[in-house]
């Protein structure tokens, strides 16, 4: 007896999905599966980013190659994990978004701070697209049902002025304090600042708005490095139920 079809490629495709739909695919995932040798009947795994996934069979009608769809699961949201970063390098920037991606963040908003409006290649609007498609690339290869909204760079004060929401907010910090227990259904903010940090009247902003100071280590870290690292320290603690953090 054979089991299930295992499916031969994961493409990103726009939902929802459901079972019986057809998903046109587009060039790029077109041509995913092409070079992935993917033939006419083989089994696919389509995600959309927000949740959504779906085994689907392939086939192709002259020129336009799509997925049928077999059956379909919805992931709930993972619990809310953002990362506010200077808007530094362009390049530096595109690669956090994408290991990001990979280690659960669910937010990864550039902040305009004083320090990246003095870096001539930082982040701006106009990558914004190439953020998201480091997004869809990076879930399609780890297997997350979502991708992290990345918004246009926002001024910090602009970020910081909607009331605070009910989250853990962090300020990474080479003089702050030890990572505090984080549960898994917790929100998470962290603050990263930009190639030469943030600025003393930043920091101040940022404690007054409830961000509390964590080491990341010793060393002076690049924001990229940093954003990254406060992240897997995120995802270990989650991993930590409070009483298995206090056992002896």
């Amino acid at each position: 007896m054979s089991g299930p079809a295992v499916p031969a490629a994961t493409v990103y495709a726009r939902g929802p999905f459901q079972a019986g739909g057809v998903i046109i695919l587009d060039d790029e995932e077109a041509n995913h599966l092409k070079v992935r040798r993917v033939a006419d009947g083989d089994a696919v795994r389509l995600v959309d980013g927000r949740g959504g996934i779906a085994t689907a069979r392939v086939a192709r009608d002259n020129q336009i190659l799509a997925a049928r769809v077999v059956a379909t699961t919805l992931v709930s949201p993972p619990p809310a994990t953002e990362v506010w970063v200077g808007a530094g390098d362009r390049d530096r920037f595109l690669g956090l978004v994408e290991k990001a991606t990979e280690l659960g963040a669910t937010r990864v908003l550039p902040l305009l701070t004083e320090r990246a409006l003095q870096v001539a290649t930082r982040f701006q609007s106009v990558h914004v697209e190439k953020a998201g498609k480091r997004a869809r690339e990076a879930i399609k290869q780890c297997g997350a049902a979502w991708a992290p909204a990345v918004p246009s760079p926002l001024p910090l004060a602009d970020a910081l002025r909607p009331p605070a929401p009910k989250a853990i907010r962090l300020l990474a910090d080479m003089d702050g304090g030890p990572l505090p227990t984080i549960r898994e259904s917790d929100a998470v903010q962290w603050a990263i600042g930009p190639e030469g940090g943030f600025t003393e009247a930043e920091i101040a902003m940022l404690k007054a708005a409830g961000f509390r100071p964590v080491a990341l280590g010793r060393a002076t870290l690049r924001f990229d490095t940093a954003a990254l690292a406060a992240l897997a320290l995120t995802a270990q603690a989650r991993l930590v139920t409070p009483q298995q953090g206090n056992a002896r």
